[in-house]
């Protein structure tokens, strides 16, 4: 949490320092795939997510030729495939027949920062490119289990949801084109990851799931240019 703040605050000074000529509002909204472990069909390490959906509100500005800076917040849902998370379960307990679950998305809320370096390869159109550094909220689904068992079991059973803060990092890219001086369409895309780590109650006590989160937010964007 120390490096997101000291990040942030790097950012901002340089921002208040170099004196911006424009400034960009970005209204995004599109698809966020999950990639690598957060995919995984893996019971110890994965996490079964779909692809979900993105939203994001990000700003941006110009600083020094090409370069600039951006800022963002984001919301990313992603549904769990809890048809092949049962296959899992059913084929590593020898004792469980069956099992029906039902489970909530998991929630991303992601703030990121850093710098951009943009250019023009043609008329009315813009590439931009950032890397990017900040903070995930991240929340695990609350999940209902109704298993069926050979012999004796519960006939149900809760997993509750967990929250955790961690720090996240990636790159983004942007093509864009002007319709007008003020309106700009774009598809923009973030790759972000982060290791975040969620504490649940166990029968042994305390335990903590570590899970890798990675995703692809690819989004069509409007731009709205502000100058200064």
């Amino acid at each position: 949490m120390r490096s997101v703040i000291f990040f942030l605050i790097f950012f901002i000074g340089i921002s208040a320092s170099a004196q911006p000529t424009e400034g960009s509002i970005h209204l995004r909204s599109g698809l966020s795939v999950p990639l690598l472990e957060y995919a995984s069909a893996d019971l110890e390490k994965g996490s079964f997510t779909k692809a979900g959906l993105t939203t994001t509100l990000a700003l941006s500005s110009d600083l020094y030729k090409r370069w600039g800076i951006t800022l963002q917040g984001g919301l990313q849902l992603h549904p769990v495939d809890v048809g092949w998370l049962g296959y899992e379960k059913v084929r590593t307990d020898p004792f469980l027949l069956d099992v029906t679950i039902r489970s909530e998305p998991y929630r991303i809320l992601h703030f990121a920062g850093g710098p951009t370096y943009s250019f023009e390869p043609f008329a009315k159109t813009s590439v931009s490119a950032s890397l990017l550094g900040g903070v995930f909220y991240s929340s695990t689904p609350y999940q209902l289990h109704k298993p069926k068992y050979f012999m004796t079991g519960p006939d149900f059973y809760e997993i509750t949801t967990s929250r955790d803060y961690s720090f996240a990092y990636g790159a983004g890219l942007s093509l864009a084109y002007a319709i007008t001086d003020c309106y700009h369409l774009a598809l923009e895309s973030d790759l972000l990851r982060s290791k975040a780590g969620f504490q649940f109650v166990s029968g042994s006590g305390l335990r903590t799931d570590w899970r890798q989160i990675t995703m692809l937010n690819i989004s069509l964007s409007l731009v709205l240019k502000v100058p200064y």
